[in-house]
């Protein structure tokens, strides 16, 4: 479905300049991604989650000229390819890592962080380590974007608070989308967040929980997207009574 450039900006606060550069992007050819995609930006958490991102960027002080620079952003689509081939099973996870870290050879502007962060992925079961990881291992299960801050150049203290905002956006989109397929997920025996948290009605209240902590934390950052998001819980709350 359709995202304009209005919606972005006015129900997820995004710069229009951000928002307007994606959804005019042509959808990449041969990126599984975006695989019988017609629209680069489409109503997924997963593509929403793009623009949005960029745009918590830019509020931290990266210039859009670094950020919509072609380079970084066919890193970003080369990451995405490599992440949705593993989710797919068609590569293993190292295998994903190995190759993004091969689109990265002789483009890391962030070393300090590019070490953390293949430090962290090394884990056999993703928690918290350095300044990355949710104590939930669910909500780590996409930290492989987080390498598109490799090849920014970005301050100590800015890194900090793009992996503080990522964590917040991501970890509440992820954690949505669990809801959402709970049934599902727990009828296939697949990761799910809820289950997690301590599964039925123990684990709807804790999900909720940090939900909240995390609108809390986007409140500091963007709090048109915060609000927006929040209101969209009341609709999530029911379902999970109907499933609970």
């Amino acid at each position: 479905m359709y995202v304009s450039v209005r919606n972005l900006q006015e129900n997820r606060g995004v710069d229009p300049e951000i928002a307007r550069f994606f959804v005019d992007r042509k959808v990449p050819p041969g990126n599984l991604f975006w695989k019988n995609r017609l629209l680069y930006v489409n109503r997924g958490n997963g593509y929403l989650s793009i623009p949005i991102y960029y745009d918590l960027l830019f509020r931290i002080g990266l210039p859009k000229s670094k950020l919509l620079e072609e380079s970084q952003i066919c890193l970003m689509e080369g990451i995405m390819h490599e992440a949705i081939r593993a989710e797919y099973g068609e590569i293993g996870f190292k295998e994903q890592i190995d190759r993004i870290q091969d689109l990265l050879q002789g483009k890391i502007l962030n070393p300090v962080f590019y070490g953390e962060l293949t430090d962290y992925l090394a884990q056999p079961v993703l928690g918290p380590r350095h300044r990355l990881g949710l104590a939930v291992p669910a909500l780590n299960r996409a930290d492989s974007f987080l390498f598109i801050l490799c090849n920014l150049p970005m301050t100590e203290e800015q890194t900090t608070k793009a992996i503080r905002y990522w964590y917040a956006l991501h970890g509440s989109f992820l954690l949505m989308d669990d809801i959402a397929d709970y049934g599902q997920d727990k009828k296939n025996k697949e990761e799910n967040a809820l289950i997690e948290l301590g599964d039925g009605a123990i684990g709807s209240a804790r999900a909720f929980d940090l939900l909240r902590e995390q609108m809390n934390v986007l409140r500091e950052i963007n709090l048109v997207l915060a609000e927006f998001l929040e209101r969209g819980f009341e609709e999530l709350q029911a379902l999970m009574t109907k499933l609970t």
